[in-house]
């Protein structure tokens, strides 16, 4: 058991915690634990039921749309 996932189990983490060349992935945990997780070991931290999306900061999508739903410029 890696130290990441000796650290998020004590935190109260359950399924799998997932290291990758992103992010830490955890299920089950608040954001306090997981910015905890961020802070000690320099990754990123995401909830697996809130995936980020790919290329874009965070949950929020980049740009915005128009009434009918277009990209506007």
């Amino acid at each position: 058991m890696t130290a990441v996932t000796q650290e998020a189990r004590g935190l109260g983490a359950t399924g799998s915690v997932e290291v990758n060349e992103r992010a830490i992935v955890v299920e089950g945990l608040d954001e306090p634990p997981r910015y905890y997780l961020q802070h000690g070991f320099g990754y990123q931290c995401h909830d697996r039921a809130k995936p980020h999306h790919y290329r874009q900061h965070g949950r929020a999508a980049i740009g915005w749309e128009a009434e009918d739903g277009t990209p506007a410029a």
